[in-house]
């Protein structure tokens, strides 16, 4: 099997995407392809990540103007209520003739699939048969107000890549070039970038997953040039400071670089 592996250089505040196919085209990319496994980096990019909807078509029965009417107030509700949950996001006949409907879904295709069979049109036999398809949605002045694809929850064992699922920026993604199974993973070593303010800038730190908050402070310290004891570190709106023990796999900061505080006590004397 000849596998593609890359990685994707974490930036702040852009969302990193390579779209890869046999053909890599429209990306600052460095890659190698061979029988081994090969870990290059790519840029960020600005293309927008598709976003997938599932279409839920309907056929309808001959006359179904006329047959759809004792239902359609109830057909109405649990479309009223999938909407207000979010699910449904348009919907409607198609017309000249009325012979089959359209409804689009967010949150995958059993969302769709649950809906239609409960769907007083086709438990009365309005419809004669339905469908669920993915549409892969890239472009249009309403891509913007579409749900975002669900986000791999990132981990430094392989995952496998299912679907549309969009990949956090900083990822190695390993793709084989015969079409098999794409994986992706947190790389064994990626860089932690943190805003310490004007005086300090910003700490640039190595890190593998069993890298302490400690050594992070020390780091931290290194550059401030303060003793250790003079640098806390919080995470998120917790005011407590972290535990030198806890591991940056424990603490979850991979992608989290915005939600790591390094707070800086100059008052104590320097190194």
């Amino acid at each position: 099997m000849h596998l593609l592996s890359l990685s994707a250089l974490p930036l702040r505040h852009r969302a990193a995407q390579c779209t890869l196919a046999r053909q890599v085209t429209a990306l600052p990319l460095r890659l190698r392809a061979g029988p081994a496994t090969h870990a290059r980096h790519c840029l960020s990019t600005s293309a927008s990540t598709p976003r997938p909807v599932h279409l839920l078509l309907y056929s309808y029965v001959d006359d179904a103007l006329e047959k759809r009417q004792p239902f359609r107030a109830a057909h109405l509700a649990r479309a009223t209520t999938a909407a207000a949950r979010g699910e449904l996001l348009l919907g409607g006949a198609l017309a000249d003739p009325v012979d089959g409907g359209v409804l689009v879904f967010s949150g995958g295709a059993d969302v769709a699939s649950s809906f239609a069979k409960e769907d007083p049109y086709v438990v009365n036999g309005v419809v004669t048969s339905w469908t669920v398809r993915e549409w892969t949605v890239v472009v249009g002045s309403l891509f913007s107000q579409l749900p975002p694809p669900p986000q791999l929850a990132p981990s430094y064992e392989w995952q496998t890549v299912a679907g549309a699922l969009e990949l956090p920026a900083g990822l190695e993604v390993q793709l084989p070039l015969d079409g098999g199974v794409k994986r992706a993973r947190i790389p064994p070593s990626w860089r932690l970038q943190v805003w310490m303010g004007e005086q300090h800038g910003y700490l640039r730190h190595d890190v593998q997953r069993q890298t302490t908050a400690g050594e992070l402070r020390k780091a931290a310290a290194d550059l401030a040039r303060v003793p250790p004891e003079a640098v806390r570190l919080r995470l998120g709106d917790d005011p407590k400071p972290l535990e030198d023990f806890l591991s940056v796999e424990a603490l979850r900061l991979f992608g989290r670089d915005n939600d790591l505080t390094i707070e800086i006590d100059d008052t104590h004397e320097g190194k």
